[in-house]
């Protein structure tokens, strides 16, 4: 069922989408000119350290050659503010080898870095303790270190900056592309959005439309037009049909109005006559639901009777006769159990055996287990039957019949087994097919009842193979069903008391 949503909730939806469509958009492009913005900035960074880290060498070299000449302790301390500084710095280069110049200059100017902070140290010292030829020693060592060392950093530097020109050059790029992507991003975002109030505001007008020329008919007189129903699950769908309402309620009241009184007597009188009959077939409905009540009643007085004069086998043989046909209509439809379909295979190899001389042995091999599983009505009683109009009655000797319930693993089995003239297996594969498998003359409840039997199983319990035929190699007949684990069911209604 289609969703309603009121006009309001649907335009609210609209701007609440675009909105958002349009706040992440801005966001998303954004974060990413800022990213490359950033990146841009950061391209020439190794360049501005490696110009603090020339500069501070200087400052080193400066504070050394005033301090070597003056001996001031301003100078002293410039030295050593310069030279912390510089390690600093150098320990932000690359100490590994790896394979890369750029990254084996750094190397060299740190391990060079080193050397040349160590002779400096050395020449201060000498100076403090005025040992003039080891401080001009260590000074023009020093020296030598220092000017090879800015010879280095300038060409790093140089190198350097050429690579950042490259990488500078990409990311200019790269900024023209995200500015043309975003720009088409946005286009796309408004084509979108505009095709989207389009679309709506079209679904919304154009059902007004058909409303509007609908009611211009109307209002000309024209009383067969109805408006039209569109499905747009809001406000509009519930105006049209309570306009088609309203037309509907006016021509009724004209045809009303219309209609004289000699019809309007004869409406009155059909309906009268109606009446007479509807009553007249709950009356027969009544009277047949007194017809099973009768004979059960007359079945149990039938039965008291006979023992009233001694006649106990006739007394039995009645009751079971009731207690046979109050099972048969009780549970027409209903659901039971495996226990009560048992006993009312009881019943009724109890009535055959009165009807033929208690020829037919009957025993049960139960696993009391599985008594209470639920199962449709009326699906063992039409194997019995089977088997007796089918096996063994045509058969010369006594006849057997053995009930077994068991498991096998998935399902409940029941087996009815004869030792009659068997079935041939090409009438068991039409029954399996839900062909005819006997004559019209022959089919009491054996065609019939097989189909009914497997019909209602497979539909019961939602699967195809729930029935097996064959003939067994000892002669007579087995067949097996299949019926679902379930216990403790609730039946379809409660039974009647009957």
């Amino acid at each position: 069922m289609k969703r309603k949503r009121s006009i309001r909730t649907k335009l609210l939806e609209v701007f609440v989408v675009i909105m958002v469509l349009v706040f992440v958009l801005n966001i998303y492009l954004s974060y990413n000119q800022n990213r490359t913005v950033h990146q841009i900035d950061s391209v020439y960074s190794n360049n501005i350290q490696l110009n603090d880290l020339s500069n501070t060498l200087d400052g080193i070299q400066s504070a050394l050659y005033q301090y070597l000449n003056t001996k001031s302790s301003d100078q002293l301390e410039d030295f050593y503010s310069y030279t912390q500084d510089y390690n600093n710095m150098i320990g932000q280069l690359n100490h590994q080898t790896v394979d890369d110049d750029n990254k084996l200059m750094e190397k060299n100017i740190y391990n060079m870095s080193l050397t040349y902070l160590e002779k400096a140290d050395d020449a201060v010292e000498a100076k403090r303790g005025r040992n003039v030829s080891k401080y001009n020693d260590d000074y023009g060592e020093a020296k030598r270190l220092y000017d090879y060392l800015q010879s280095c950093i300038n060409s790093l530097n140089t190198s350097v900056f050429l690579e950042s020109s490259n990488n500078y050059s990409l990311l200019r790029t790269s900024l023209t592309y995200l500015t043309g992507i975003s720009m088409f991003l946005l286009f796309a975002a408004l084509l979108i959005a505009f095709t989207w109030i389009f679309i709506m505001t079209r679904n919304i007008t154009r059902p007004l439309i058909q409303l509007a020329d609908a009611a211009n008919e109307i209002a000309r007189g024209n009383m067969e037009v109805d408006f039209p129903i569109v499905e747009t699950g809001d406000e509009i769908t519930t105006v049209a049909k309570a306009c088609n309402k309203m037309i509907d309620s006016i021509r009724v009241y004209i045809q009303k109005t219309k209609e004289n009184y000699e019809r309007e007597n004869k409406l009155i009188e059909n309906e009268l006559i109606m009446k007479n009959e509807l009553k007249e077939a709950q009356l027969k409905y009544l009277q047949a639901q007194i017809n099973p009540h009768f004979l059960f009643n007359s079945l149990n007085a039938g039965a008291q009777l006979a023992m009233m004069e001694g006649a106990e086998k006739a007394c039995l043989f009645i009751e079971n006769m009731a207690d046979f046909f109050r099972y048969n209509v009780r549970k027409i439809d209903k659901d039971t159990t495996l226990r009560e379909e048992l006993k009312l295979v009881d019943n009724y190899v109890y009535i055959l055996n009165v009807r033929f001389s208690g020829d037919i042995h009957y025993s049960k091999q139960i696993d009391e287990r599985f008594l209470d599983t639920v199962m449709p009505s009326m699906i063992i009683q039409p194997l019995i039957e089977n088997a007796v109009n089918h096996g063994i009655r045509e058969m010369e000797g006594k006849g057997r019949i053995q009930v077994s319930v068991y498991n096998n693993d998935k399902n409940v089995c029941i087996k009815v087994a004869d030792n009659g003239v068997g079935i041939d297996p090409e009438i068991a594969d039409k029954i399996l097919r839900g062909e005819s498998a006997h004559s019209n003359s022959e089919r009491d409840s054996a065609g019939i009842g097989m189909d009914n039997v497997i019909n209602r199983l497979r539909r019961y319990y939602n699967m195809e193979h729930v029935i097996d035929i064959r003939r067994r190699e000892n002669g007579g007949t087995e067949v097996i069903l299949y019926i679902q684990k379930t216990e403790g069911g609730k039946k379809n209604d409660a039974d009647l008391d009957l």
